[in-house]
């Protein structure tokens, strides 16, 4: 008789404890655990880039939401292309044949398009992915490759003496000597007729995902003067 009683003992205290559990089943649990979390780490890891990508885009999509209202209520008329990233200014900011001088009528136009520029940057979205903004001219198919090369560039220079030629105070001044690239796209993007090619165009540039190059930084130099004078006649574009 009093061998049974470790053993009746053992099956009561295995009865009155529900929740015990043997080594055995604890180390399976565990590694069930284990993987569920190691599935979730991999699933979260492989859609990062996805997700990224998606905020990025619609983030691009709200920088051009408002550009677009800061234009209307500036009653600005600007050519926006989502697709391509770049901005028109219509027949308002167009070259005249073999010419890279702006009418006056260009130079304010484009004047009044540097307040935007600069807010649209300093907001949430411009400044985690706006990186640059390229004044690009244009020419058509008109005249010699390297000749329109040059005139290309002398045109996105004139854009850039009418954004600067404003009453900028220092900080904004610097703000657009950081932002600004000239690129000069000779007879890329020919337009339907010869007077749409002769256009100047700005395109934003956006960072990728994880993209957290700075720029770099701007060596310490006066503003100066346009250099930019009116070209002699000749017979190309």
């Amino acid at each position: 008789m009093p061998r049974l009683i470790p053993i009746i003992r053992r099956k009561i205290e295995t009865t009155e404890n529900p929740f015990w559990i043997s080594y055995a089943d604890l180390m399976t649990a565990l590694v069930i655990l284990f993987l569920v979390v190691m599935s979730i780490s991999i699933v979260a890891i492989s859609t990062r880039p996805i997700v990224e990508k998606k905020e990025r885009e619609t983030d691009i999509q709200r920088i051009f939401d408002h550009l677009e209202q800061l234009a209307k209520a500036q009653e600005l008329a600007l050519k926006v292309n989502r697709t391509d990233h770049t901005i028109g200014f219509g027949d308002k900011a167009r070259f005249g044949f073999d010419s890279f001088q702006l009418t006056l009528q260009a130079q304010e136009k484009l004047r009044a398009f540097v307040p935007l520029m600069l807010e649209v940057k300093s907001s949430v979205a411009g400044e985690k992915w706006l990186k640059r903004i390229h004044i690009e001219g244009y020419t058509d198919g008109t005249g010699t490759y390297l000749y329109n090369v040059d005139l290309s560039l002398k045109r996105a220079e004139s854009v850039i003496c009418a954004l600067f030629s404003g009453k900028l105070s220092k900080e904004r001044e610097k703000q657009l000597q950081e932002l600004l690239i000239i690129d000069g796209a000779s007879v890329t993007s020919i337009k339907g007729s010869p007077e749409e090619s002769r256009r100047v165009e700005v395109r934003l540039e956006f960072r990728q995902p994880r993209d957290d190059s700075q720029p770099i930084p701007l060596p310490q130099m006066p503003l100066g003067h346009c250099a930019i004078a009116q070209q002699t006649p000749s017979a190309s574009e």
